[in-house]
């Protein structure tokens, strides 16, 4: 006899009604499980395995007087070409330590989250809502920020290129073209030079499917919010054709005092197969606005019980920072309470609401893709794509102190609108002057990239494939005039192009304006070995990363010989007795040169199949990885950092895995060294009259522990699975940096100790629980419980310094860690239910997150100057974030 389990090669979901065919006309359809089971004589057969939007496969098997298990991972037809360029692991093939996270898990599971909130259900996974606005999300891995985790969509990048991050309210409305996301930890399988220290998060989008379909959806939830979602798929068409098309809109006033929300979503791909040739073009964006909470607080802010409880004072304003806006003297204002927003009434009488903090952007990605099957060995893929990305985040141009706070802890908006509006200059008499205005700071790009991708198979053992990464970035920086609130004008002297008496008004630009253009080429080879029970592979990947600045708001720059005269509004400058003016011809902005910084990866693993339910799978790798632009260029200048150098990652991951009809196991440990994190760049003196910045190189850290993940189905219809994370994330580093001017003299020395200091920002201690049960077909109830422990606070490692801040070490010199919050659990519940009106199925479900409506905290920052006064690395002197309270998602789908 043969049996086995038969899945998706990329969601490993098992697939019901799945064809078994053994001889013409004979076979066996798989279970709901997806388990099939075909009772065979002794001697050799060739088995037929299709389904519906699948490649189909032939195994051939043998019958000798046993049982024999053959587990079958079908490919969808509409993801070969996106498995070839988004490096998708495989399990008992791929070496590596992956999740993934299933379209039937998010459509039940995320409810109206964004994207990483449901990554928490895998082991290493911490991401949180942050300040609470929508898109506001941040995800860690295994202790690694997201600006260490690559994110890509269908394979390309999407970290931004000058800092690494990932602003999550670009890809609202993702969740509804998602196919699957598959997250690897550690350094992954992916061939290309991305910043994947903490892991690999890879979203796959649907392709087009078999046949036609329509998919109408509303949702609804807590504090207004409504969201209504269209989708559709062409099925293939005559000719080749193939259409997918979706659509998106959501609303509402959010579950933090004033983060509303509002943003659309549209998504487009057309393919067309050509012979051997696919040629695909999607398009997708979302361009929405949404209201923030910016800035941590003390924890009495928000309940001072709970602080209490924790050992502060009962009287918080011994410690409050009363300096800014979000740290007055304030308790009890609830766990919704947002400072960044105030009230007033215009001349008309109308009272006007204004946020303080709101976030607005559109960053729509276009690709035009080509994939080449030129023969069954042989495969040849090109993307083309363009980001454009449009927007920024409005706040006060001056710091708001306690003079212009309300009682209810607000912003006084009407004393800054009276004294605009009554604010005359004897330069501009018949206009008023703002004295507070609303700023926003823009951050638009242009992001082109190529991306070539081929794979060759040299025989049936072993498999080559390489290509190229070309991308090239220009982001566009600046600071503007947003909200003038009753006055006409402002000045502004940072402009040494522009008259400092010029009247600026609504969108002219102020204090900065710079472009920051980033160049990047890579390469990478891979060579794949699979033979029996053994697969390998090993890569080697190259890149070098070109940066340049641009300042528009710096004087202008003419080269005479070789003298470059700087000249701005209004200055004259002789030189060799001509003299020269903001008119001369030739005058050019002022710009650095450009910074060529190369950087490499080279990773390989092995995973060996003990037997067919069990595999072990090893894998290390070496990445020196390029500095981002912050710490190459100065911050007010186009001035080139001293001390660029490159960080320095290994890593080595050993693994187990079980898979059988009842049980599955994953469970792996892993070893990673962070050498030479950069830290804030610092000035000092180069020469007798010049200032030099250079960056304090030299934090190392430690992150390693063991991950787990488990699935038991206890019944036909009742499932339950669990993960376990226990991470050990320390700083190494314990050093001086000492800074010489341009005579090779020391000018300044930087003392930090960090060493056995925890690292912050992410919960060491993650353990998971969840129950799916189906008491009958087509209705589902389940529920998942998260716990989380050994969050220390976010610091800045290099702040341990024992010189400048003393308070930071014990009595014997050792550096005392950041503040540990409280430990926390999660209970989540979901339901569902779908029905049929003939061809039309109809889909109920609900959601109900932290359903105990738990208190807790869900980011801190230690000895957090903006909040407090104290620097005692406890609850006293954490500015903290607490995570969402008690909400519900209800949505109705229909698909015809």
């Amino acid at each position: 006899a043969v049996e086995g389990v038969v899945r998706d090669v990329v969601s490993g979901e098992s697939l019901i009604g799945v064809n078994i065919v053994y001889e013409p006309g004979k076979g066996v359809v798989s279970d709901i499980d997806g388990h099939y089971s075909i009772e065979l004589e002794n001697g050799s057969y060739t088995l037929t395995i299709s389904y519906v939007g699948y490649i189909t496969q032939t195994q051939a098997v043998k019958i000798n007087n046993k049982t024999i298990t053959l587990n079958i991972d079908l490919k969808n037809v509409t993801l070969s070409e996106v498995e070839v360029v988004g490096d998708l692991a495989r399990s008992r093939e791929t070496p590596v330590a992956f999740s993934t996270v299933s379209p039937v898990q998010l459509q039940e599971e995320l409810a109206s989250q964004e994207i990483p909130m449901i990554l928490n259900s895998t082991p290493g996974v911490y991401a949180t809502q942050q300040g609470g606005g929508d898109g506001d999300a941040r995800i860690n891995i295994r202790g690694f920020s997201q600006r260490n985790v690559a994110v890509m969509i269908d394979g390309l990048p999407v970290n931004d290129m000058e800092n690494g991050w990932v602003y999550w309210s670009n890809w609202f409305g993702l969740d509804l073209v998602t196919r699957t996301i598959q997250v690897q930890r550690g350094l992954g399988a992916s061939k290309l030079a991305l910043p994947s220290i903490g892991g690999t998060m890879n979203i796959i989008t649907a392709g087009i499917e078999q046949k036609r379909k329509i998919s109408i959806k509303q949702e609804v939830g807590d504090k207004g919010y409504l969201r209504t979602s269209v989708g559709f798929t062409s099925g293939q068409l005559k000719g080749g054709w193939g259409i997918t098309a979706a659509g998106s809109f959501k609303r509402g006033n959010g579950w933090v005092d004033r983060t509303f929300t509002k943003g659309w979503f549209y998504y487009l791909k057309v393919d067309k197969k050509l012979g051997k040739n696919i040629i695909s073009f999607s398009a997708m964006g979302a361009p929405q606005e949404h209201g923030q909470r910016r800035y941590k607080k003390p924890i009495a802010t928000y309940d001072s019980t709970f602080a209490r409880e924790l050992g502060v004072t009962q009287n918080p304003g011994e410690y409050f920072n009363s300096t800014y806006i979000d740290t007055v003297s304030m308790v009890n204002k609830g766990l919704r309470y947002n400072s960044d927003w105030g009230r007033y009434t215009n001349i008309d009488g109308t009272e006007i609401t204004l946020n303080d903090k709101k976030n607005y952007y559109h960053k729509p990605l276009f690709t035009l893709r080509h994939f080449w099957n030129a023969s069954e060995k042989f495969y040849l893929s090109n993307i083309l794509y363009l980001s454009l990305g449009n927007g920024g985040g409005t706040s006060l141009k001056k710091s708001v102190t306690n003079r212009y706070i309300t009682e209810e802890g607000q912003i006084n908006l009407q004393d800054y609108y009276d004294i605009n509006v009554n604010n005359y200059d004897p330069l501009y008499p018949d206009e008023p002057k703002s004295y507070q205005f609303l700023r926003s700071n823009k951050n638009n790009h242009n992001w082109v990239g190529l991306l070539s991708t081929f794979n060759y198979i040299i025989n049936e053992a072993f498999t080559f494939s390489g290509g190229i990464d070309l991308r090239r970035y220009v982001g566009s920086h600046n600071e503007e005039v947003y909200d003038l609130l009753g006055g006409m004008y402002t000045l502004d002297s940072r402009n040494a192009n522009r008259d400092p008496n010029q009247q600026l008004r609504v969108g002219d630009k102020i204090n900065y304006y710079n472009d920051a253009i980033v160049e990047w080429a890579g390469f990478y080879t891979q060579m794949e070995y699979k033979r029996g029970n053994l697969s390998a592979f090993i890569n080697l990947t190259g890149a070098i990363t070109g940066y340049k600045k641009i300042d528009y708001f710096a004087p202008k720059e003419l080269k005479v010989n070789d003298t470059v005269l700087t000249i701005g509004y209004g200055q004259e400058v002789e030189y060799n007795g001509q003299i020269y003016n903001a008119n001369s011809p030739g005058l050019e902005w002022s710009q650095s040169d450009w910074k060529w910084i190369p950087g490499f990866t080279l990773k390989g693993g092995v995973n060996y199949n003990l037997s067919e339910r069990s595999n072990l799978f090893l894998n290390l790798g070496y990445m020196s990885k390029a500095p981002v632009f912050n710490n190459v260029y100065d911050r007010y200048s186009v001035t080139l950092l001293r001390e660029i150098e490159n960080e320095y990652i290994k890593a080595i991951e050993l693994g187990y895995s079980y898979k059988s009809r009842v049980f599955s196991l994953n469970a792996n440990t892993y070893y990673t060294v962070w050498q030479n994190k950069p830290g804030r760049p610092v000035s000092y003196p180069i020469n007798d009259d010049e200032m030099g910045y250079g960056n304090i190189q030299g934090m190392d850290a430690l992150h390693m522990g063991v991950e787990l993940d488990f699935a038991v189905k206890i019944l036909q219809n009742l499932k339950l699975e669990g993960l376990l994370s226990l991470g050990d994330w320390r700083w190494t580093s314990a050093d001086s940096v000492r800074l010489y001017n341009d005579n090779n003299q020391l000018v300044r020395t930087e003392y930090f100790n960090a060493k056995g200091v925890h690292v912050g920002d992410a919960a060491q201690t993650q353990y998971g629980l969840s129950l799916r049960y189906e008491p009958i077909k087509h209705l589902y109830i389940s529920s998942r419980a998260t716990y989380f422990a050994r969050y220390y606070s976010d610091f800045n490692p290099f702040d341990l310094n024992p010189d400048k801040n003393p308070e930071s070490f014990d009595e014997d010199g050792n550096p005392l860690d950041a503040w540990k919050t409280p430990s926390y659990i999660l209970l989540d519940f979901n339901a569902g239910y779908t029905f049929y009106l003939k061809k039309v199925s109809f889909s109920l479900r609900g959601s109900l997150l932290n359903s105990l409506n738990e208190l807790y905290i869900s980011d801190a920052r230690d000895n957090d100057t903006f909040s407090t006064t104290t620097h005692s690395h406890d609850a006293m002197s954490a500015g903290v974030f607490f995570g969402l309270g008690r909400r519900f998602n209800l949505s109705l789908r229909i698909n015809f």
